[in-house]
């Protein structure tokens, strides 16, 4: 959606906004992450002297591959966005610039915010115990037979001393 400064442009302007943001899929340090239904966008675009202050609120479904043990889950998506946007703005600290003509797109705005409250690992839930590292188990699902003792084979040579003495 785009909103234009310069129609905008009178003290005390309020604009309410609700759109939505058909994103079939996004992605996030090079891994697709599936949004099941389009981003609702609901919120204000208040201007008053050149400046317009963004308070939305962006939310939806998302279908994610956790980080530790591969399965594919869904959950909710919900984020709050409080930017500062001005023309000539870039040299300002926290204020977003307008693209050329005075234009706010403000599914850019939007977009920019998700990627940004993503996590960097995405985790099923938080005591997820992931895959077991010699047969591939995952150890949410059952216990695995395997040794949980990780020997290093670099010390396999220390270990037949000892059994000399």
């Amino acid at each position: 959606m785009l909103i234009s400064l310069h129609d905008i442009n009178k003290n005390g302007t309020t604009r309410i906004v609700e759109f939505a943001v058909s994103a079939s899929q996004l992605v996030f340090n090079n891994e697709e992450i599936r949004t099941l239904e389009p981003i609702k966008v609901s919120g204000t675009v208040d201007v008053a002297e050149g400046v317009a202050a963004v308070k939305l609120t962006a939310a939806t479904r998302l279908a994610e591959t956790c980080s530790r043990c591969l399965e594919e889950f869904e959950r909710d998506l919900v984020v709050e966005i409080d930017e500062a946007i001005a023309e000539g703005g870039e040299d300002e600290e926290g204020i977003v610039p307008v693209q050329e003509g005075g234009f706010i797109d403000l599914r850019d705005v939007v977009l920019n915010s998700i990627y940004i409250s993503m996590p960097i690992k995405v985790l099923c839930k938080e005591d997820c115990k992931g895959l077991c590292q010699s047969c591939g188990t995952n150890l949410n699902i059952q216990e695995c037979d395997c040794a949980s003792v990780d020997e290093d084979p670099r010390l396999s040579a220390l270990k037949d001393i000892f059994k000399e003495v």
